[in-house]
């Protein structure tokens, strides 16, 4: 039924938390906040709170960027000026794109479905980082294409953004697309306003809430079952 498979990256295939807490670790461990787990929850926290902003349409990727250092500081009792937060942000953008680490079983399954179908990453990401770490793991071989917001200048779950994505591939036929990721308010209602189905990739078993996937597994490995 699926010719193209639409993989979201960050802890869908990519380790995303993992590579947060390293790239806030160096960040952080030399300035004045030092670092603990105390303040990387915290950062996790703001973090996760500014994205589904950005997915509502309620900040920018530019403010966001700098706003949620911002915010950290602010809650630790400090006070960072904008060039301040560009400095920590541009440091911590350096560090996040040294990390490849992979979510397990992601080389075992994207390799076998890429003898099967078309593969294709769609991502909420600052580029240059993203196609960074994307090109430390050997997945990057069995990918057509690496679709990003910031390239694209929309994001999930906007249906624009898939529009797009549909477009530049060639083929508009909803029923031949599968959207596979690990977050319900970005993957799987961005592919249901899209009319396309989807995959919820829930290894914390959280449920889906008021969505309704098409699929879900909790490992990657279980893809090949139903795929």
């Amino acid at each position: 039924m699926y010719q193209y498979l639409l993989f979201d990256a960050d802890n869908t295939l990519l380790d995303f938390d993992h590579a947060e807490r390293e790239a806030l670790r160096s960040t952080l461990i030399h300035t004045p906040l030092g670092y603990n787990d105390e303040i990387f929850h915290l950062y996790h926290t703001i973090n996760d709170q500014e994205w589904k902003r950005l997915e509502r349409g309620e900040t920018t990727r530019e403010r966001l960027r700098t706003e949620r250092f911002v915010k950290l500081y602010e809650a630790l009792g400090y006070s960072l000026n904008s060039t301040g937060a560009e400095a920590v942000a541009e440091v911590f953008l350096g560090h996040m794109a040294e990390q490849g680490k992979l979510i397990d079983g992601a080389m075992e399954t994207v390799s076998a479905l890429a003898k099967k179908y078309a593969l294709y990453i769609v991502t909420n990401a600052t580029a240059w980082v993203q196609k960074k770490r994307m090109a430390r793991t050997p997945l990057v071989v069995y990918f057509q294409k690496i679709y990003i917001s910031h390239d694209m200048g929309c994001a999930k779950p906007e249906r624009i953004f898939f529009d797009k994505v549909l477009a530049d591939i060639g083929d508009d036929r909803r029923e031949a697309y599968l959207v596979i990721g690990d977050s319900l308010s970005s993957d799987i209602a961005g592919a249901r306003g899209a009319g396309l189905d989807s995959c919820y990739f829930d290894p914390g078993r959280k449920g889906c809430g008021s969505e309704s996937p098409t699929w879900t597994v909790h490992s990657l490995p279980q893809l090949l079952s139903i795929l």
